[in-house]
Parts: C-alpha cells; sequence; structure tokens
C-alpha cells in the first residue's frame, strides 16, 4: 500500500520545496503584496491595477496587476511611506493611505482587498437571460446543461437524454451516434466505473457542463468507437465558506441528495462532497422465445413483472493549493459504493413442435452487481514565464471490487421447486495512470504539444456456480463451471501535437502512438491469450470563421476499441435457466475512421448547427446468439466484418419571444452492417454471410418558458427511431417530460417539480432471430414518474464564472439564468 502512495508525496515535496517563494530574495529590498476580491460575491478579479504612489511627492513610482488568483506582488521597492490605489473597470477605485516600507518590516502584506461594484455600471447592465445551450471549439461541443430541470432530480444520464449526438434507451443505455462503446471523463480524469455506471452515479445537480467529443485530438486515450464525454462538474471560486445541498424523492421508492462545501481562502481551497442515489424502476415484461435443436422446435413464453434499480453513495473531496502565479497543486479522492439490482416474477409456459405436454412455471430472478469503489487522482501544473508555456502532470490510482451474484428458481404449477441455480462472479481490480502534457507556446497563436501517458490494468475474476439438486433440496457446487482469471493490461502512449492560426483559418494535428502488451491468463489450466502490438493513430482539425460568430469545422481521426475482458473468457457462463455465455478470446480491436463537417452560425442569442460525419468501423464486434440446447440459448462475440454511419446532426436554438426559448435537435443517418458470422448448428459449423442496413433517426424538442425572474417551465419531447444489428432490430420510442422550477429567497433556494414520460409512451421492444432461434421482448415501465427536488445554496455559492465566460464564449450573469 506505501508503494502505491509514494509517488504522490514525493511529487507534493518536490513541488513544494522547488516552487515555492524565496524569502532569502525578499529579504534584500522591500516587497508589496496582498489579494483583490469582488466585495459581494468574494471572487478574485484578475488584471486589477495596482499603483504605488510615493507619499512625499505623489509620483507613482510602482505598479502591476493581479494575476488569476487575484494576487499581487511587487518586488525590489526602496523603503518608505507609500500610498497605494486598486482599481478595476466597473468597480469603485480604492487607495490606502499610509503604508509603511522599512528595512526592520520590509513586507507589507496587505491581505484581501475588497473592491465594490459600481452600482450605477451594474444597473446598466442587468442580465435575466439564460446562457447559451451550445458552444463549439475546435475539437469539442460544450453543452450548458443547468436549464434542463425536466432532470434536475436524475443522474448525468437523464441530462444526456437532451444532449446532441446522444441517445438514452428506456434502461438507462447511453449511445454516442449510434455506438454504446464512448469513453467517460470526469473532469478530464479517468473514472473506475464503466461508462454507463458512471453516468449512472453523478448527479444532475452536480453537473456544470458537458463537453461532447466526437472526434478527440491525440491528446486523448483513443479508446471508444464514437468518442469522449467528458463531464464537467460544478466548481466555486468565492472566498470563504460556501456551499450547496440537493434533496429528491420520487414515485417507485426513487430517493437521493448530494451536497458540496468548499472553503477558500486566497490561494488555497478545500472541498467535501457526497451523494446517493436509490433509482428504481417497476413495469410488465413479456418475451416470446423458440429454439431449433434436431428437427425440435422449442418455445418459451413468458408474461410478468420486473424491478430494476441502482443504488449508490460516494464521498469526495479534496484540495487545490496554488503555490504562486507559476505552480499549483490539486489532490481529489472519492470513494463509494455502486450497485445494479434486478427482480422479477414471471409466469413461463414452454412446449415443443412436435407437440408435448405444456409445462407452466413460475421464474423467480434475482440478480444484484456492485461493490466498492475509490479513485485518487494528484496533478501539479507548471507554468513558465511565456502565456501558455506549461507542463501538466497527473496520478492516477483506481480500485473497485464489482462482485456479481444471480439467482433463478423455477417453481412449478403446484408450489415445488423444478431448478435452479446461483452464479457468482468476483474480483477485484486496481488501475494505474501516470500522463505528462507538455504545451510550448510558438510564434503568433501557434503552439507545440507532447505528451507521455501509461495505463496499467490488473484484475482478476473468480467464476463460480452451484445448482438446485432436486432429490436432495439443496445446491452442489459445480466444479466445472469454476473459472479463475487474471487479467494484466499495460498500455504505453506517446503523442505530438501541432496547432496554430492564419486569420481566420485554425489548424491541428497529431499523430498518437500506443503500444499494448495484453495477457489474460486461465489460472486452473495455464492457458494465455496475448495480445503484443503497437498502433498509431492520426488526428486532424480544421476551422475556419467566415464572419463573427459563423465557423465552419472539419477534422478526422482514428480509434479504437478494445473488447472488454468478459467478451475474451473462453469458457461458459450460465447467464439464467435459459441463456449461456461464452467469450472469444480470439476477439481482436474495432478500428474506426471518423470524419466530420460542422458548420456553427449565431444570430444574436440564437443558435444553428450542423454536422455532417460519416464513420467507418473494421473488425466489428457483435453480439452472436444461437441454439446451445433445447430452450437454452447461447450468446458469444464475434469480429463479424464492418458498419458503416452515414449522418447529419442539426440543432436549433432559438429565442421565439424573450420569455419562451425553443432546441431542437435532430439526428438523421444511415447505418449499414455487413460480412459474416458462425455457429454450431445441428452439430456442424454453419456460416452466415449477411448485409443489415437501417434508416435511423432523433429528434428532440425542448421548451423552456421564463414567467419573471422566479419561475421556469420547460416541456421537453423526444423520439428514438428503429435500428438494426446483426441478427436483429431494436423498436423506437417516444417520450415526454415536464419541469416547473421555482426560485424562493433571492435564489438561495428552489424547488423543482419534474414528472418523466408524461403519456406513459416510454415502451421498448426488440427482436432477434437466427436461421434456429427467434427471441422477442418488451418492457412496459410504470409511468409517469413524479419527483420533486429541492437545492439550497449556502452564503450564496455560483460556480467558477471566469471559467463559464471562456467555456461558452459569453457570461450572461447569473447561474441558472435568473
Amino acid at each position: 500500500m506505501t508503494n502505491k502512495f509514494l509517488p504522490f508525496l514525493l511529487l507534493i515535496f518536490l513541488s513544494v520545496s522547488g516552487f515555492a517563494d524565496d524569502p532569502v530574495r525578499e529579504m534584500k529590498r522591500g516587497v508589496l503584496k496582498g489579494f483583490v476580491f469582488d466585495q459581494n460575491e468574494k471572487q478574485v478579479l484578475e488584471y486589477a491595477t495596482i499603483s504605488v504612489i510615493k507619499k512625499r511627492d505623489g509620483t507613482i513610482v510602482n505598479g502591476t496587476i493581479t494575476d488569476e488568483t487575484g494576487f499581487f506582488k511587487i518586488k525590489d521597492m526602496d523603503f518608505g511611506m507609500f500610498q497605494v490605489k486598486i482599481s478595476f473597470i466597473g468597480y469603485k477605485s480604492k487607495t490606502i493611505d499610509k503604508v509603511m516600507i522599512r528595512p526592520d518590516n520590509n513586507v507589507a502584506d496587505l491581505g484581501q482587498i475588497m473592491l465594490e461594484p459600481n452600482v450605477e455600471t451594474l444597473q446598466e447592465a442587468v442580465i435575466v437571460a439564460d446562457r447559451p445551450t451550445l458552444t463549439y471549439k475546435i475539437d469539442k461541443k460544450i453543452i450548458n446543461v443547468s436549464q434542463q430541470h425536466t432532470s434536475a432530480s436524475g443522474t448525468a444520464v437523464e441530462i444526456l437524454e437532451n444532449i446532441p449526438s446522444v441517445t438514452v434507451d428506456i434502461e438507462g443505455n447511453v449511445s454516442l451516434r449510434g455506438s454504446e462503446s464512448f469513453t467517460v471523463l470526469i473532469d478530464n480524469k479517468p473514472t473506475v466505473l464503466d461508462p454507463s455506471d458512471a453516468l449512472n452515479q453523478i448527479p444532475a445537480s452536480a453537473i456544470e457542463n458537458i463537453e461532447v467529443i466526437t472526434n478527440p485530438s491525440a491528446k486523448y486515450d483513443p479508446d471508444g468507437t464514437s468518442g469522449i464525454i467528458n463531464i464537467i462538474t460544478k466548481k466555486n471560486k468565492l472566498q470563504g465558506f460556501n456551499g450547496i445541498v440537493n434533496a429528491n424523492v420520487g414515485m417507485y421508492d426513487r430517493y437521493g441528495g448530494d451536497f458540496l462545501i468548499n472553503w477558500r481562502k486566497e490561494r488555497f481551497n478545500i472541498f467535501f462532497g457526497a451523494d446517493f442515489n436509490n433509482r428504481n424502476m417497476e413495469g410488465d415484461i413479456n418475451t416470446e422465445n423458440w429454439n431449433e435443436r434436431n428437427d425440435t422446435v422449442y418455445y418459451v413464453l413468458s408474461d410478468g413483472g420486473f424491478n430494476r434499480g441502482k443504488f449508490s453513495y460516494s464521498t469526495r473531496g479534496g484540495f487545490d493549493l496554488t503555490l504562486n502565479p507559476r505552480n499549483a497543486i490539486n489532490f481529489e479522492a472519492q470513494i463509494g459504493y455502486h450497485d445494479r439490482r434486478g427482480s422479477s416474477n414471471t409466469n413461463f409456459e414452454e412446449y415443443t413442435n412436435p407437440i408435448t405436454t405444456n409445462n407452466l412455471y413460475t421464474s423467480v430472478e434475482d440478480s444484484k452487481r456492485g461493490g466498492l469503489y475509490y479513485n485518487l487522482n494528484l496533478s501539479y501544473t507548471k507554468k513558465f514565464a511565456k502565456k501558455g508555456h506549461e507542463i501538466y502532470t497527473l496520478l492516477n490510482y483506481r480500485y473497485r471490487n464489482m462482485d456479481e451474484e444471480s439467482t433463478n428458481e423455477l417453481v412449478d404449477a403446484i408450489g415445488n421447486q423444478a431448478s435452479g441455480q446461483i452464479s457468482t462472479e468476483s474480483g477485484p481490480s486496481n488501475s494505474y495512470k501516470f500522463q505528462v502534457d507538455y504545451t510550448l507556446p510558438l510564434i503568433g497563436k501557434s503552439k507545440f504539444e507532447a505528451g507521455y501517458n501509461a495505463r496499467i490494468d490488473l484484475s482478476t475474476d473468480l467464476s463460480e456456480m452451484e445448482q438446485y439438486n432436486s432429490i436432495s433440496g439443496i445446491y452442489d457446487y459445480m466444479n466445472e463451471f469454476m473459472h479463475d482469471v487474471s487479467h494484466d493490461n499495460n498500455i504505453h502512449s506517446v503523442y505530438t501535437m501541432y496547432s496554430g492560426e492564419l486569420g481566420r483559418f485554425g489548424y491541428q494535428g497529431g499523430l498518437r502512438g500506443e503500444y499494448t502488451y495484453r495477457d489474460i491468463s486461465l489460472n486452473e489450466t495455464g492457458e494465455s491469450f496475448l495480445i503484443d502490438r503497437f498502433d498509431l493513430f492520426p488526428t486532424f482539425h480544421v476551422s475556419y470563421s467566415t464572419v463573427k460568430e459563423n465557423q465552419w469545422m472539419a477534422n478526422y481521426s482514428r480509434r479504437i476499441q478494445r473488447p472488454r475482458g468478459w467478451n475474451l473468457e473462453p469458457f461458459l457462463t450460465w447467464r439464467n435457466a435459459y441463456e449461456v455465455r461464452i467469450g472469444n478470446p480470439e476477439l481482436i480491436p474495432e478500428y474506426i475512421d471518423s470524419y466530420e463537417l460542422s458548420h456553427l452560425i449565431k444570430f444574436g442569442r440564437n443558435t444553428f448547427s450542423v454536422d455532417g460525419y460519416y464513420r467507418v468501423t473494421d473488425n466489428k464486434i457483435e453480439r452472436i446468439t444461437s441454439t446451445y440446447e433445447g430452450n437454452v440459448r447461447q450468446t458469444t462475440y464475434q469480429n463479424v466484418g464492418k458498419d458503416y454511419s452515414l449522418g447529419i446532426e442539426m440543432m436549433l436554438g432559438i429565442d421565439v419571444q424573450k420569455w419562451w426559448h425553443i432546441d431542437l435537435m435532430t439526428n438523421v443517418y444511415d447505418y449499414r452492417v455487413e460480412g459474416e458470422y458462425e455457429y454450431e448448428g445441428n452439430n456442424e459449423l454453419v456460416v452466415i454471410d449477411f448485409s443489415e442496413s437501417s434508416f435511423n433517426w432523433n429528434a428532440r424538442l425542448n421548451n423552456t418558458l421564463r414567467i419573471g425572474k422566479k419561475t421556469r417551465i420547460q416541456l421537453n419531447g423526444m423520439y428514438n427511431s428503429p435500428t438494426v444489428t446483426a441478427q436483429g432490430e431494436r423498436n423506437g420510442f417516444f417520450m415526454t417530460n415536464l419541469a416547473v422550477k421555482q426560485s424562493f429567497f433571492e435564489n438561495k433556494l428552489s424547488a423543482t417539480l419534474q414528472v418523466r414520460d408524461l403519456f406513459g409512451t416510454m415502451v421498448h421492444s426488440s427482436t432477434y432471430e437466427g436461421a434456429d432461434f427467434y427471441s422477442y421482448s418488451n418492457f412496459q415501465p410504470n409511468t409517469p414518474l413524479v419527483t420533486l427536488n429541492l437545492s439550497f445554496k449556502i452564503n450564496n455559492y455560483k460556480p467558477d464564472r471566469k471559467k463559464r465566460s471562456e467555456d461558452n464564449g459569453n457570461d450572461m450573469g447569473e447561474d441558472e439564468g435568473f
């Protein structure tokens, strides 16, 4: 354990000892220093002017401006009596008389200087409009989510339902431009959880912005077919103590809450937060399946109810320490628990053709997957004299122990247990990441970037099964289904990038090289499956601004999607009484070539964007289903060929009236997948050539009504069309959401009443079929879902106004638009 934390402690020691201010130098001459803040909001004021005036004759003898932390320091001053004047645009100037600097007391520390806003200036600039929804940068889209009131009581998944390029199905599974293979970052750092679990963990109230990076630059890890979703959490820059508390409660045992408290004094900030969430979904499910084996067709029909839920809690904390304007350290830690659980009570009917006697059963299923995790991040930023010249270093350690247990029991018509099984998977995983990024500004706005990245993932998995013995009435341990697997995955990367501007033309080119060593070992047999390879990932981005607020962007990136560990494990695992899974150690990674062309037009506060994209995936990995035996299906994974996505994405954000804003988003694309797959059918190998295609589209319409300064009403609707896979089709669905938000006590308290799936149309159904099987399922959750969310700000908590302005290109004043 000591070895894990030694690099973190060493980095802190080197940073503090190597870059702290030198007191010996300050003893040579006089020193004047202090911090400048907004008197009302307690925020730092960067670029405030400091003028030092000689008291004896009124001449200005020295001066400076404050840095990004509000700090100023003037060295090598003469001794004597001075007057200090502090000024900043939009604020009343402040003068401090009789500042004495003497040889025996050569450091004059003025402490925290508060400037009072100019009331007349503020009154002329009162803004109550909401912030723009979408902002483009050369390699990403930044979406302001503070106005998503219909998602206020949910998680990141509910917010993503209203984000361009993203779709969410009825079970909370997220897709980015039609693919569920993408990477999730939180504040540009990796997460210990799987992407779907991570998005279900983060409270919506903790999110400031979401960055959608469909063609990331070479600086980012290239994992994920469709790109990166980067969740930017709320942070606070106010001095002193402040925070925010949220709580929600809803139907079907849905409840949660979170808080974040912050204490900042000049260059030091410490924060602590916690959250918990319980999310349940209840409803009805019916399925229709048949398998064919040896000229006999086995039918299984079911109808019943289900309960699926997610429960999580976590605490997180950390500190930011700015040693001086050029050196800063950040440390963050998170520990938590997350689980997914499900249960069902379903009536089954089994029969065969040729006809046999019908068997009627009740199936009782319970499953749970979850456990503890923690995540540690330590980063250090060293800035040099030239603006933008810096080195960023990150150390990251992640641990999780996600155990899984599923129980399936069949009870016959007279109440006797006919069969049953208990399947378990357990084992911890440890992940380490070391990252160094170097940025060197060159001539004009050009710059050179380079970096190194090491990722080490170590995990073990123990799979076991017990089967019900109808004679003894107990569960017997099945030795033949015990498997102990070790995973060792090492990835080392280097990258280089060059970017710049020529007039209105911007460009960025990069190349990333990655060496991968992966070893999957079956400990009980000694078998080992290795990958030892080197890959190159080029990226290219260009932009052109024709006139102000009118941009064109084009980009290309090559990416990789590596198989998951359980995709590769070459042994049989029983999922339930009717389904087994077997991995495929011969899987190779998918390689993706992605092209985009985008156009953004801003007219006033309105925006219109169009994105055209084309994506080709080689070595496409698909889940393949076939008959295992009787009425039991088998799923495995194969590289089947290629898939192609060609589409156009449009978004319009417009103020219809001063009190009515509309966001309309649509994504239309043609999807095609083709190749071949194979399976064992009737004791012979069957090879199927296939080519499937579908015309897909989804649309979302968000209406936000501003009723005065305190009330917001939001109504949105969304539709996801059907789409195909190698062996089937998922049907489309439609959903409508409503929310009303009311603020009280000068916006310190807000209440949001949220209704999801207002008309009960959120139905999910799918069909999969092959030469020897057919499977249809239909999920109907109990809706609508009504939730009440309360949010309270402590000491006027607000996210960093300066940072928000940089990201969105426009600071619209009050957070939440009030």
